[in-house]
């Protein structure tokens, strides 16, 4: 059965749950999917080795550190094809389904179902919700994992909640962050041309990583510091505005190089650079760095070599 069919079966079943006609509900239901299938139906699947991102509200943020980032079709503004990832899958599909009605909405009736943009901006609720749900769907069907970027601790919280798969956490605070409201997406292709900036922005944004792994704390802080210098450097060269915010990760354990999807927390501190490190701060400068571990209530099957879970950029305040 095709992704159309799929769809409109779904779609009449739900109509039907109404009452009324069941042969106009099967037109309705045909017709929308119909609609749904020529906006949305077109899959563009990432290569293999790629690094993804799964963002909302910072995909253009995303779109700087990682290789592809999650593309939305019906928005007004969407992640370029070039730069993006999608899988047509039914649920995604059907959440565009849900966009377009929202928006057919707000033209008939002349009011932003949604709020002023401004106000969507602050508001966690309106990040996609359930978003693990579709990484886990993509998992499945597709074999990848993307890395969800998060706007806030709120909204990361409410998906990732306490449980008892044990996780590493890191963090970076009050540090100089891209404003994503500023970025445009000719910017953004300019600056992913430029290799050496490329470079040096993913090696402080993604920080947490193989050569980390094997330092010493005083290693750790002076690696930190150099990639701090070249992060900064990156963005005046292209002159990106930027906020002041934190920086914080969740990481798949098997980045300390075991073969289980979660340890324990007594695990964690047998040894290694986590073991050094966690509970402790190290000061860059303003920069504050936070190492720990974290329990939540779940951890998908990921792929072996992405044990990037979430990360999220919290704007703190605008720069003096």
């Amino acid at each position: 059965m095709t992704t159309e069919h799929q769809l409109a079966r779904k779609l009449s079943e739900l109509f039907r749950l109404r009452g009324g006609d069941d042969a106009a509900h099967n037109d309705l239901a045909k017709s929308l999917a119909n609609i749904v299938v020529k906006r949305c139906g077109e899959a563009i699947l990432p290569n293999p080795g790629e690094s993804l991102a799964l963002s909302v509200m910072r995909p253009k943020t995303a779109a700087l550190a990682f290789d592809k980032v999650y593309r939305i079709p019906v928005l007004n503004d969407p992640v370029p094809k070039e730069l993006g990832f999608y899988c047509a899958t039914l649920p995604e599909m059907a959440a565009c389904m849900v966009g377009l009605l929202i928006d057919a909405a707000k033209h008939v009736q002349g009011v932003d179902l949604l709020g002023e943009p401004k106000e969507r901006s602050r508001t966690p609720q309106n990040e996609r919700q359930n978003i693990r749900l579709l990484c886990s769907d993509f998992q499945r069907q597709y074999g990848i994992a993307p890395t969800i970027l998060y706007e806030n601790l709120v909204t990361r919280n409410e998906e990732f909640r306490s449980g008892s798969s044990e996780v590493l956490s890191a963090a970076i605070s009050n540090v100089a962050m891209v404003n994503e409201r500023d970025l445009s997406w000719e910017q953004i292709i300019e600056f992913r041309k430029d290799a050496e900036a490329r470079v040096k922005y993913r090696r402080f944004v993604r920080w947490v990583d193989a050569e980390l792994r094997s330092k010493s704390p005083k290693e750790v802080e002076d690696l930190i510091a150099i990639r701090l210098d070249d992060y900064e450097w990156a963005l005046r060269k292209h002159g990106l505005k930027t906020l002041i915010g934190n920086l914080s990760c969740l990481l798949d354990p098997k980045f300390l190089g075991g073969t289980s999807a979660t340890v324990t927390a007594a695990a964690v501190a047998g040894g290694g650079i986590w073991a050094a490190l966690a509970g402790a701060s190290l000061a860059i400068g303003k920069v504050v760095l936070n190492f720990g571990t974290a329990a939540i209530d779940g951890l998908e099957q990921r792929r072996q070599d992405n044990y990037e879970v979430a990360y999220v950029h919290e704007v703190k305040k605008q720069l003096g």
